[in-house]
């Protein structure tokens, strides 16, 4: 019975939320995903990876509904062949939500580019561009925070290698909507 009421408060209270996704104010915050591979193919050789990254965002909305802003990012990952590697980057995100802000739950894509530095076990540094496209559900706990969770398909391209890296990626983070003084 207690976890009844404690749901009824909770979607009352949910009901009431809405986002600040106007105009004016900012949105600060980040997500972090984890992915995690084997393989068993006959064909080709067995191993695993282990990949977590982590992004921090800072934006502001110079448009209803509409946002810019700068991301850094920390990406980690390790298999069981060629060890482990880094990437550092930092780079500009638009991002659109599609609902008003009146509702207690909202629609986003977005689309991010970003430069980073490639550093691993016994690999030389390289450079990388990595272009991303990702959207995905944002809850509204009250007027100000955001849970999403979001699908991201991105692309790495090692600066002077042939090739590129396709990944796609579940994540989710925390959003804060804050309002700019006047």
């Amino acid at each position: 019975m207690k976890i009844i009421i404690i749901l009824a408060a909770a979607l009352l209270y949910l009901n009431q939320a809405n986002s600040q996704i106007t105009k004016g104010h900012w949105l600060i915050g980040g997500s972090a995903s984890f992915s995690s591979l084997k393989s068993s193919s006959t064909s080709t050789a067995q191993f695993n990876q282990t990949d977590i990254q982590i992004s921090p965002s800072i934006g502001y909305f110079f448009k209803d509904k509409f946002a810019g802003g700068l991301r850094p990012s920390l990406f980690y990952g390790s298999n069981t062949i060629a060890n482990s590697s880094t990437v550092i980057g930092i780079g500009p995100f638009i991002r659109y939500y599609f609902l008003n802000p009146e509702h207690i739950f909202n629609l986003f894509a977005e689309g991010s580019y970003s430069y980073g530095n490639n550093s691993g076990n016994g690999q030389l540094s390289s450079r990388s561009n990595t272009f991303s496209i990702s959207g995905g559900p944002v809850i509204y706990f009250n007027n100000s925070v955001g849970l999403e969770f979001t699908l991201a398909y991105s692309t790495l391209k090692a600066v002077g290698f042939t090739g590129n890296n396709n990944q796609l990626r579940f994540g989710i983070g925390f959003q804060f909507h804050l309002e700019k003084e006047k």
